[in-house]
C-alpha cells in the first residue's frame, strides 16, 4: 500500500474509533445539525447509523478495500441523496481508496455528518483527496460521476452528464430500490423483532428498508405487528411519520383494503398484491408456494437491495440473491455497501 494511502487508512480508522463515542464533540455537533435539517431522521436512528458505520470502519476492513486504480487518478463527483444518515460514505471510501479524487455534494436532508467526519480525517491526514463542493463546482471538476436516487433523479443526472460532456460509461446512477422479506411462519420472537428493525428504521425511507413482505397464505400477522409495536416503543417514529401515514390509512379504509397500524399511526401494514407503497407503509402479500415467490423475486432482481429470510427459506430462493437473516438489512458489511461502486471505479 502506498505511504499516502496508508496514512489515510490510519486516519480513517482512528477517527471512526473516536466517533463511536456519542459525546465526541465533532460527532455531537454534526448530529445536532442533522436533526435540524429537513428530513425524517430521529435521534435514535441517527445514533444507530453512526454507530453501525463507525464500528464497520476498522483498519483491517479499510485496508482490504484499498485497490489502486489501474488508470490515471480521476476526479469523481458524488451527488448524495440523503435517504439515510451517512448515506454515501461507501462512495467516498471507494473513491479515495482506489486512488481517485473525491468531490461531494451533500443532500439538504443530511448536510452535517459526512462533511464533519471527513474534516476530522483531513485534520489528521491533510493529503486525503476529498472535498465537499457546491453543485456547479462539481460539474466543472468531475471527470466521472456517482449519483444516488430514483428513476426521475437518474434521468436528470444522465441529462446533466450529457450536458457537461461526461460519457455514459463514466456516470453511475445508484438506484434507490427496496428490500423484501420472505416469511415461512416459523420466525421466532427474536427474529420478528429484528424484522421490525428492517422494516421501520429510517421511517421506511432508506433503500435498504423492507417495503414488502411475502407471507404464507392465512399466516396471522398479529405476532409481527406486536413486534413492530415493541420496536416503536424503543425507536419512536419521527413526528412527521403519523401525518404521512394517516392519509394512506384513510385511503385504505375508504377502499376497504385490509390493514393494521400502530398508535399514531406509528406504522401501517396493508394486505394486497405485491406492490410497493409509500415509505413507511408495508405491503403484506400472501403466497401459496415458495416457487411463486422465487419467480417474483427473480423478475424484480434489478430493483432489490436485499432479501430478508431465515436460512430454511433462503435455500428456496435464487442462489445469486443478497439474502440476509432478519435484523441484518441495516447492518451491512463494508464490502456489501460499495461493491457496485468499486466495480464502476475499476473501469475508469
Amino acid at each position: 500500500m502506498p505511504e499516502g494511502e496508508a496514512s489515510w487508512v490510519d486516519a480513517l480508522a482512528r477517527v471512526a474509533r473516536a466517533w463511536r463515542d456519542p459525546d465526541h464533540p465533532a460527532r455531537a455537533e454534526a448530529v445536532e445539525r442533522t436533526l435540524a435539517a429537513p428530513n425524517r431522521f430521529t435521534e435514535e436512528a441517527v445514533a444507530f447509523a453512526v454507530n453501525q458505520r463507525m464500528h464497520a470502519l476498522t483498519h483491517e476492513a479499510l485496508a482490504g478495500w484499498t485497490k489502486p486504480a489501474t488508470g490515471p487518478p480521476r476526479t469523481v463527483g458524488v451527488l448524495h441523496a440523503g435517504s439515510e444518515p451517512l448515506e454515501g460514505l461507501e462512495a467516498l471510501l471507494a473513491v479515495v481508496l482506489a486512488g481517485h479524487r473525491y468531490r461531494g455534494v451533500v443532500a439538504a436532508a443530511s448536510p452535517g455528518l459526512l462533511p464533519a467526519f471527513v474534516a476530522e480525517v483531513r485534520a489528521a491526514a491533510p493529503e486525503l483527496p476529498a472535498r465537499f463542493v457546491p453543485d456547479d463546482v462539481l460539474w466543472d471538476e468531475a471527470e466521472a460521476l456517482i449519483a444516488y436516487g430514483d428513476g426521475s433523479r437518474q434521468e436528470q443526472v444522465r441529462a446533466a452528464c450529457r450536458l457537461h460532456g461526461l460519457p455514459s460509461g463514466r456516470c453511475l446512477c445508484v438506484p434507490s430500490g427496496f428490500a423484501v422479506a420472505v416469511l415461512d411462519g416459523q420466525e421466532t420472537a427474536a427474529e420478528r423483532e429484528r424484522l421490525a428493525e428492517d422494516v421501520l428504521l429510517y421511517e421506511g425511507l432508506s433503500p435498504r428498508n423492507v417495503a414488502l413482505v411475502w407471507a404464507p397464505r392465512d399466516l396471522s400477522p398479529d405476532p409481527y405487528l406486536e413486534a413492530f409495536a415493541l420496536f416503536r416503543s424503543v425507536f419512536p417514529p419521527h413526528p412527521g411519520t403519523p401525518g404521512a401515514l394517516q392519509m394512506q390509512k384513510a385511503l385504505l379504509e375508504a377502499f376497504g383494503v385490509p390493514h393494521a397500524y400502530g398508535e399514531g399511526p406509528s406504522f401501517l401494514v396493508s394486505k394486497g398484491a405485491p406492490e410497493v407503497q409509500s415509505p413507511g407503509h408495508l405491503r403484506w402479500s400472501e403466497y401459496d408456494r415458495l416457487d411463486d415467490v422465487r419467480r417474483w423475486v427473480a423478475a424484480h432482481r434489478a430493483v432489490l437491495t436485499g432479501v430478508v429470510a431465515r436460512p430454511a427459506v433462503r435455500r428456496a430462493l435464487p442462489p445469486d440473491l443478497p439474502v440476509v437473516p432478519p435484523g441484518e438489512m441495516h447492518r451491512p458489511a463494508l464490502d456489501d455497501l460499495g461493491a457496485a461502486i468499486r466495480s464502476f471505479l475499476a473501469t475508469l
